[in-house]
């Protein structure tokens, strides 16, 4: 006996059906996986892809060129906040040259989110004053290829650039 085929509506598409079997309405977070991706606000923000060097073992972080311009030359607290949790950190905006995160505060980050390199985290600038900089995270898993990872001079200069098509 040949199964029963029937057409069923589903949302703006059409599914062919076996055997009548009811299928589940559509749930618009199905396909998200475990990192929510939300809309930013419209206050400054830059995105960070990152790299060996922003984590194990230097663990070297900082903003933008675009967003360091927004913030304090100053030695200032730094709070970013992920999922409802918030970590404390210094940006260190007295420095000439590189304007990084201390590094004990960005690793606590780093490391309570497992991040990777491939990983991107935009920073948006939701509070900069002289005594408080406040930014909202979004972490996007990459999930580079590990062939990519083995070779350390991969994707370092034009050269070695890592063509994906």
């Amino acid at each position: 006996m040949l199964p029963r085929r029937s057409s069923r509506r589903v949302g703006s598409f059409t599914a062919e059906v076996e055997n009548g079997a009811p299928l589940p309405p559509p749930n618009p977070t199905t396909n998200l996986q475990g990192d929510e991706v939300k809309p930013l606000s419209g206050k400054p923000y830059c995105l960070m892809i990152l790299s060996k060097t922003n984590l194990s073992p230097r663990y070297a972080m900082g903003p933008s060129t675009s967003i360091k311009l927004k913030l304090p030359s100053t030695m200032v607290r730094t709070v970013l906040t992920y999922k409802g949790k918030s970590w404390d950190m210094v940006y260190n905006g007295h420095r000439k040259g590189w304007k990084l995160f201390a590094a004990k505060g960005w690793k606590k980050f780093a490391v309570d989110n497992c991040l990777k390199i491939g990983d991107a985290c935009i920073l948006e600038l939701m509070e900069s004053r002289n005594k408080k900089i406040i930014f909202n995270v979004q972490i996007l898993r990459g999930d580079i290829p590990s062939k990519f990872l083995e070779n350390d001079t991969m994707g370092q200069t034009a050269e070695m650039a890592i063509v994906i098509d």
